[in-house]
């Protein structure tokens, strides 16, 4: 599995790509990658090292599950000769900042594919089809070929998202040439606050009748705990609470029980 591809933050003043440009909605998370292995697993990792599926915070287990259950293995062997020589990136969203409509966003949103029997990244149009085809989300195109010479950085004008009643977090930027770029919007809401004394005070308050619901219906405990990891992952962390901790996930499951 490869490292994830240089990205120029263009707020620094970094270098502009080349061509034309697919400028693409960047949606909050956790950055992950996956591969297929010649026997049929995937190999996770984020920006630093490989992650057991098992063992992933849960914040990001919503877009492994996601992954796991929709990643058609069948189409790409039939379109590679190769499985392991492909590396796809994308994002684990979660909450960071933006409110999203969480039933509506994807777990995992994806962005780029690598080919190391290609040298290299995949053109975005290349890239967009193959998550796709695959069965995954690909990023949402806002602009489409681009010319870079015509993308002025301190004068842009950020879109809405398809996901939230805001402007997008920002925007990724791809040429045909292996660039990538990143621009963030200044204007995002301000952090979500908590007041949570405890796990326990935590589950309560964020627990609702959805998730007991879901619980009764079947639902695991220790999925329902991952999806309020993955909408709630700010305010925990700001209230000094692991969604990972035995304190928490007991907490859940009393709630969802109503207790």
């Amino acid at each position: 599995m490869e490292a994830f591809p240089a990205v120029a933050n263009l707020d620094d003043g970094e270098s502009m790509g080349e061509g034309h440009l697919w400028i693409l909605e960047r949606v909050e998370g956790v950055p992950l990658r996956f591969m297929l292995q010649d026997d049929g697993r995937l190999v996770f990792g984020d920006e630093n090292r490989r992650l057991d599926p098992r063992s992933a915070p849960p914040a990001i287990s919503p877009a492994i599950d996601a992954v796991q259950s929709g990643f058609d293995r069948g189409a790409l062997r039939q379109a590679v000769a190769d499985v392991s020589a492909v590396t796809f990136y994308g994002i684990a969203t979660c909450q960071h900042r933006i409110e999203y409509d969480w039933e509506a966003l994807p777990d995992f949103v994806g962005y780029d594919v690598l080919s190391t029997t290609r040298d290299g990244l995949l053109t975005p149009d290349a890239a967009n089809a193959i998550f796709e085809r695959l069965g995954l989300t690909p990023a949402p195109a806002l602009e489409r070929e681009v010319r870079a010479d015509a993308v002025s950085p301190d004068r842009y004008s950020f879109p809405e998202s398809r996901w939230a009643d805001t402007t997008v977090a920002g925007v990724r930027l791809a040429d045909k040439h292996g660039w990538r770029g990143r621009l963030d919007n200044p204007d995002l809401p301000s952090e979500p606050t908590a007041s949570f004394a405890d796990a326990e005070a935590a589950a309560r308050a964020l627990v609702t009748d959805d998730h007991r619901s879901a619980f009764e219906a079947g639902e695991t405990v220790d999925r329902l705990r991952d999806r309020l990891a993955r909408e709630h992952r700010a305010e925990l962390s700001i209230a000094g609470i692991d969604p990972d901790s035995k304190a928490f996930r007991s907490a859940v499951a009393r709630a969802l029980q109503g207790a």
